[in-house]
Order: C-alpha cells, then sequence, then structure tokens
C-alpha cells in the first residue's frame, strides 16, 4: 500500500487527521448531555482577586523586562492598597464598604494630636450620623470597635451617653470580645457616673463567668476596683456564693457568713459552691483581681481546717499577684500564719525575688511584716528577705511603704509610725497562727541583721538621711535602739550647716523652720536624756559655729530646738550650748516668739 506523505503546515489535511477528526466527532455525538447546575454558586470573588492579583504581577514582569529594573517600592505600596481596597470591595457591598472607609477616615481625623477642638466635635457629629443605628452591628468587629473607641474617648457628653445606650443589651458578649472589650473599658473611662452603674448593672447574672474569662476578667475587676460602690462590689460578691444570688441580690448579706446565718443547714452547700468558683478562676490563673481576693479572705476564714490547709497550699505559689489588694494581703497573711513549715518555706521562695518591689507597694510591705511578725525560721528570713533589703537601703527609704518596713524591722509596733489597726491586726494574726518562738528574740535576730548597714548608710550619707519627716523618723528609731559617735557626729555636721534647707510643695525653706523636721529634731534631742555617752548635743556643741546660732536665734523653732538639747543634756553639755549661744543675746532681745523668750529665761543667770 502506498504512504501517503503528510504535507507542510498551510496544506491540505493528510488522510490520517480526517480520520481522527471524524471519530472524534463520533465520540462526541455519543457522549450524554451534562446539566448545568445553575444552584451552584458561582466562585467570582475568587476569580476576580485572582484575576487582579495575576494582572499584577503580570504588569510587574512586564515593567522589569522593559525597564530592566526593579520597581520603586512606594508604587508598589500604593498598587498592593488599591488591590486590597478591591478585594474587600468584591467582599462587601459597595455601600457598606463605602460607610466603612469613611468612618476610618473620619475616625483617623479625630485623634491626629495636632487639631481644632472645632474640627474635632464637627467630626464626631458627622461620625456619630454616619454610624448611629448601627452600633450593635459593628461594636464586635476588629475594624470598627476601634472608630467607637475613638467616639468614646473625644465626643462630647450626649454621643457617649446615646452610643452607651445603644449598646447597653450588648455589654456581656462585648466585655468578652478580643476588640470590643476596650470599648467597654472606653465607657467605663469616660463616662458619666450614671452610665458607668448601667454598664456595672449589666453584668449581674454573669459575674463568676466573666471573673473566669480571659479577656472580660481584666475589665471587671477595673469596674469593681474603680467605679463599683460598695452595694454593688457586695452583690458581685453574692454571686460567688451560689446561683440563689444570680438574679437576686440581698442588701444583708456583706459577708460569706451571713448567707447562711439564718439557714445554718445551708453552710456545706454554700461553702462548697463558692470553693468550686473560686477553683474555677484559679485553673484560669487568672488570680490578680480584687473582686477574687475578696471573696477569698471571707472563704478563708469561714472553711473548714481541711479546706484552709489545702487553700493555703493552693495560694502558696502565686503570694505575690495575691498581695496586690488591701484583701488579698490578708489573705495571704493568714497564709503565713497558719500554713505549715513547708507553705512558709515556698512563699519565703516566691518573695525573696520581689522582696524589693513588695516593700514598696502600698498594700504588699504588709505581707513582709507579717513575715517578719511570725515566721520562726529567722535565719532563712534573713538570707531570704532582709539581705536584699539591706542590699537596696537607698531605693527602699526613698518611698514611705519602703521606709515602713525598714521601720518594722528596727522598731516593730512603733505607734508613732504604725496606725493602732495595723499593729492589732497583725497581733491577732501571730497569736492565732503556728509560730512558737518568743517574739522578742525573733525581733531581735531580725534587727541585728539590718541595723549595720543602715548604720553605715547613715555615717555616709547623712544628707540623705535628713531630708524629709519621713526618713527622719526611722533615723530616730535606729538612734533609740543603736547610736555610735561617728553617727551623731555626720548628723550634727548637716545639722548645723548654716543652709541647712530642703523643699516643701516646691518652695525652698529653712529645714529647722519646717514642722516635720522640727519635730524631729525634738525627738532626738529627747533621746540624750538616758544617755550616758556622747549624745547629739554634745555633737552639735562641737559643731555649732556663730553664723548657724544666729539664724536659729531669729526663728521660733530654732530656739525650741535649741531649748529642747538643753533640757535633755548633762551639765557640761549645756554649758558648751550656752557658750555658744550668750554672744548673740542681743538677737534673742529684738524677738517675740515664745522660743526666744524662753530660751532666753534659760540662759541668764537667774
Amino acid at each position: 500500500m502506498q504512504k501517503v506523505k503528510r504535507k507542510s503546515d498551510g496544506g491540505e489535511p493528510t488522510i490520517s487527521s480526517k480520520k481522527r477528526k471524524h471519530e472524534n466527532q463520533e465520540s462526541n455525538y455519543n457522549k450524554q448531555p451534562v446539566k448545568k447546575d445553575f444552584k451552584k454558586k458561582s466562585n467570582f470573588k475568587t476569580r476576580t482577586s485572582n484575576a487582579v492579583s495575576d494582572n499584577f504581577k503580570k504588569n510587574k514582569k512586564d515593567t522589569e523586562k522593559e525597564n530592566g529594573e526593579k520597581p520603586k517600592w512606594s508604587e508598589m505600596k500604593k498598587e498592593k492598597k488599591q488591590l486590597r481596597l478591591a478585594r474587600r470591595k468584591a467582599k462587601s457591598t459597595t455601600e457598606v464598604f463605602e460607610i466603612s472607609h469613611k468612618a476610618k477616615l473620619l475616625a483617623a481625623q479625630i485623634q491626629r494630636k495636632v487639631v481644632k477642638q472645632d474640627f474635632r466635635l464637627n467630626s464626631c457629629k458627622e461620625l456619630h450620623d454616619l454610624l448611629k443605628g448601627q452600633y450593635k452591628s459593628i461594636a464586635l468587629t476588629h475594624d470598627l470597635s476601634r472608630v467607637i473607641q475613638i467616639l468614646l474617648k473625644y465626643s462630647p457628653e450626649n454621643i457617649k451617653n446615646e452610643i452607651t445606650a445603644e449598646l447597653l443589651d450588648l455589654m456581656v458578649p462585648m466585655v468578652q470580645s478580643k476588640y470590643a472589650h476596650h470599648s467597654v473599658k472606653r465607657i467605663l473611662k469616660y463616662g458619666t457616673d450614671h452610665i458607668r452603674h448601667e454598664v456595672i448593672k449589666r453584668f449581674f447574672g454573669h459575674i463568676v463567668t466573666l471573673a473566669a474569662h480571659t479577656v472580660s476578667a481584666p475589665v471587671l475587676d477595673y469596674a469593681y476596683g474603680e467605679f463599683a460602690n460598695n452595694k454593688e462590689k457586695l452583690h458581685m460578691q453574692q454571686e460567688f456564693y451560689g446561683d440563689i444570688y444570680k438574679n437576686t441580690k440581698d442588701n444583708k448579706v456583706k459577708t460569706l457568713s451571713d448567707s447562711y446565718k439564718d439557714s445554718p443547714e445551708m453552710k456545706s452547700a454554700i461553702l462548697q459552691s463558692c470553693k468550686a468558683n473560686i477553683q474555677r478562676i484559679l485553673d484560669k490563673n487568672l488570680h490578680d483581681s480584687e473582686l477574687l481576693h475578696s471573696v477569698l479572705y471571707d472563704y478563708i476564714r469561714e472553711c473548714s481546717a481541711e479546706d484552709r490547709v489545702e487553700l493555703i497550699s493552693t495560694l502558696s505559689p502565686l503570694i505575690v499577684p495575691l498581695s496586690n489588694s488591701l484583701p488579698g494581703v490578708n489573705t495571704a497573711s493568714l497564709c503565713v500564719w497558719q500554713g505549715t513549715n513547708k507553705d512558709k518555706k515556698t512563699i519565703l521562695k516566691v518573695v525573696k525575688e520581689h522582696a524589693v518591689s513588695l516593700s514598696k507597694h502600698k498594700t504588699g510591705y504588709r505581707l513582709l511584716l507579717s513575715i517578719f511578725d511570725s515566721v520562726d525560721d529567722t535565719v532563712l528570713v534573713k538570707k531570704a528577705i532582709v539581705s536584699t533589703l539591706a542590699a537596696n537601703l537607698k531605693d527602699i527609704v526613698t518611698d514611705h511603704w519602703g521606709i515602713m518596713t525598714i521601720h518594722w524591722l528596727v522598731k516593730p509596733k512603733d505607734t508613732a509610725t504604725f496606725h493602732p489597726t495595723l499593729i492589732k491586726f497583725l497581733e491577732e494574726g501571730a497569736r492565732s497562727g503556728t509560730s512558737k518562738k518568743d517574739s522578742d528574740i525573733r525581733t531581735a535576730e531580725l534587727r541585728e541583721a539590718i541595723i549595720p548597714s543602715l548604720k553605715t548608710h547613715i555615717q555616709d550619707n547623712a544628707d540623705f538621711w535628713l531630708n524629709g519627716k519621713s526618713i527622719m523618723l526611722l533615723v530616730v528609731a535606729i538612734l533609740s535602739t543603736d547610736s555610735s559617735k561617728e553617727i551623731l557626729d555626720a548628723l550634727s555636721q548637716v545639722i548645723c550647716k548654716p543652709d541647712w534647707e530642703i523643699k516643701s510643695n516646691d518652695k525652698t525653706v529653712l529645714a529647722v523652720e519646717d514642722a516635720g523636721i522640727h519635730m524631729c529634731l525634738k525627738k532626738l534631742a529627747s533621746l540624750d536624756k538616758d544617755k550616758a555617752e556622747k549624745t547629739l548635743g554634745d555633737a552639735i556643741s562641737e559643731h555649732l559655729d556663730d553664723e548657724t546660732v544666729k539664724i536659729w536665734l531669729k526663728t521660733n523653732r530654732g530656739c525650741f530646738f535649741i531649748l529642747k538639747l538643753i533640757e535633755n543634756n548633762k551639765i557640761v553639755v549645756i554649758n558648751k550650748i550656752v557658750q555658744k549661744v550668750k554672744p548673740h543675746v542681743n538677737i534673742l532681745t529684738q524677738q517675740t516668739s515664745e522660743g526666744a523668750k524662753l530660751l532666753l529665761q534659760n540662759i541668764q543667770p537667774k
């Protein structure tokens, strides 16, 4: 059979190609018709975005080929931004997209730092009119919730009230939302008292759930600690006592024991419910909450001995965050007093790393006082806490609460510094605990660990220790327990400076004329009365010069200080001081103050 040669392209088709075409047509006739499914959704968005993306890539490659250089990044960013906007338009309707875009632009203008107040107010009104009636639908979104936050911060009060009124029914979902909980915080921060209390009312019935939620717990604690009144705080705590208080509140129930006072048979069930709610929150590691601390303090005093031992063991590693509030530090103190030796060691191990920060905290310092007052293992206390405090003395005593901490180590239960209610609380707690060592022995052992560092620091930095009332009261406590010639000389050199001045209420005043320092100087002078060795009066008589005497004699409080030194020292020291003052009697006679008159009577021969 003769072979048919294939012609070149553009010629007539060959026999083999005609045969294949005929076979394909027959196979197409034999195929069943395909029914198109019109209900199936078209993937228009995906195709649109893919097409736009492909065009961008093609344009990018063409540009690189034509120019031989890479395009500018600024132009590429602009193109990407346009693509992003195009994708968003494809995802949402044009109307919603335009409203969202305009709202974001207005919000950006409102929160600019350099903007006129009138323009900001007008923009707030325009933005509010744009979003009015739609706040509920956008409150939980990630982008427009930020716009609501800006309105709540910068808009006038009437707009804030309208926004809050629209969102009140959505408070519980909002406070649990990753984005919307910021709006709830803004409502609490910038809203009126009426709005704040309305928001807190919406939380009722969901308190335990919100307290156990990672997002909502900090917001709930913020509302409890900053804005809730005493009645609302009690109602929040009641929900931990059981489900019976979710929908109904009792103003007579102020503590956990009040909830079963009239029905003792309910005690076991209420305590069990309270324990379960507490454990639920502790399991989530949400233990830094004043609301939880208040419930804990109630529960730990009422629960059984077995439950208390279990709870103390659980709370011992959490003792530092527990000390951030007053009820929390009271609970922490109970853990110290009634914990086992193992619990106390755990507590000391945790506190060791935070000793300095706790000593300067307004409630945390009370935990350290409880440890100083009740832990028998003073060697461990000195190693874990006292040595750390001694190494950071300057940092600690610049703070009011730090001074209180050091003062307790030097002279515990000093009524000149500590309030009687605090002293009583610590005494009763120590008596109820497991401590066996004599309190005087414990105090002496801790004092001997801190006194050497204090004395060295005072001797080297006398100016620093004489710059205010609080720190000078600590100096008085230190010198009342232990004194030395070197310290008295260092202090008297500063006191006798003619230019010894301090800042008080943004004014520079003569130190001897300041009321607080004058009181401390008289206390220091009173310490000379029972001393047989060198006294402050003796040291001052050595360093006092004529210029300083002239300045003191012209002031009422300066005369009273000299008078106090004369009253509390021996004859030898008195004569030295009088000899310093007598050459300037003419100055005293010119003064009309009560101190000058009394001093003049004491130095003149009778």
